[in-house]
């Protein structure tokens, strides 16, 4: 549950210190931390994050990954000084789930999945990044607005395996009969 007697002050420095933690993430992806640890709730973040934009902590930064948000050095040193006006129940939480959100997050941001509506369905795009470069991308169309979400929810659990099979079937050598020729 949210603590509703946290200050505006501290929202700000739960944001830093979890965006130090995770860091670079998605906007939606911060959001989702926040909330699901019981940080705070969805109104507390969005004052805290247009707060800290405001003041030039944090930063948006277009990457293949998609649109950023990435601490300034600003960003840092404020939350280095004021760390300690974070309560330790809060900072426990952070410090408990950073690590695991972190290797969640990355795994999001390497298997990016979006969908859109167009007019003979949803387009829904795959992709599989390594290191900012793209090394997959695939574009299908859903039949229905669920369909596309439940291809993005299950991309990134099942792109290696996709990834693999499409490398391993393009790739791979095909006998064609008597003359060796291929196709």
């Amino acid at each position: 549950m949210f603590d509703m007697h946290a200050t505006e002050e501290e929202d700000k420095l739960v944001l830093l210190r979890a965006l130090d933690g995770l860091g670079a993430c998605t906007q939606e992806q911060l959001l989702r931390f926040v909330v699901e640890t019981g940080l705070q709730s969805q109104f507390q973040f969005f004052l805290a994050l247009g707060g800290l934009k405001e003041a030039g902590f944090v930063r948006e930064s277009t990457r293949p990954e998609g649109v950023l948000l990435v601490l300034t050095p600003e960003g840092r040193q404020s939350m280095e000084l004021f760390a300690s006006r974070i309560r330790a129940s809060l900072e426990q939480i952070l410090a408990q789930s950073c690590p695991a959100w972190r290797r969640r997050i990355r795994d999001e941001q390497q298997m990016p999945a979006t969908w859109q509506e167009t007019e003979s369905g949803f387009v829904v795009t795959l992709r599989a990044l390594e290191g900012g470069v793209e090394l997959f991308s695939m574009n299908i169309t859903a039949a229905t607005k669920a369909q596309a979400k439940r291809f993005c929810e299950r991309w990134p659990e099942c792109a290696t395996i996709i990834y693999q099979t499409a490398m391993q079937q393009l790739g791979e050598a095909r006998d064609t009969g008597t003359d060796g020729e291929k196709p």
